[in-house]
């Protein structure tokens, strides 16, 4: 039998916790932006810190949440990849995904929600804040 190559392995989830934590930084900037204009200034406020800079955030909102919405679907990708590739074989060379890469997926996919639903989200809570 000829000698084979070795396989190159990226170490034990490498790949999902990373795809996992893009998704999560990019949905985090994604809602920051969403809020920037009006919540957050007041919240701000609220606890002594000026909020001025925040409304340069505002015209990246949709591209941010579309960013952060499909790096987090690469990430669920390759997590539900790597779950049944695991599941198949009983002798799986890399480590199944692991919870914190699930809760860091589920994480930032409710923050791309929160984010891409701030139109409806913003009156009832600026009412509730006291503003407007």
């Amino acid at each position: 039998m000829p000698d084979q190559p070795a396989l190159i392995v990226n170490p034990p989830g490498a790949s999902d916790q990373g795809a996992a934590a893009i998704g999560t930084v990019a949905s985090f900037a994604a809602l920051v932006s969403a809020a920037a204009c009006c919540v957050l200034p007041l919240a701000f406020a609220a606890v002594g810190i000026g909020a001025g800079g925040l409304a340069g955030f505002v015209p990246f909102r949709w591209p941010l949440i579309v960013v952060a919405a499909l790096a987090v679907g690469v990430g669920w990708a390759l997590f539900a990849r790597k779950r049944r590739a695991c599941a198949a074989d009983a002798a799986c060379a890399a480590a199944p995904p692991t919870k914190a890469t699930a809760i860091m997926l589920s994480f930032a996919t409710v923050m791309i929600a929160l984010s891409a639903l701030w139109g409806f989200i913003e009156q009832p809570l600026m009412r509730a804040l006291g503003g407007a």
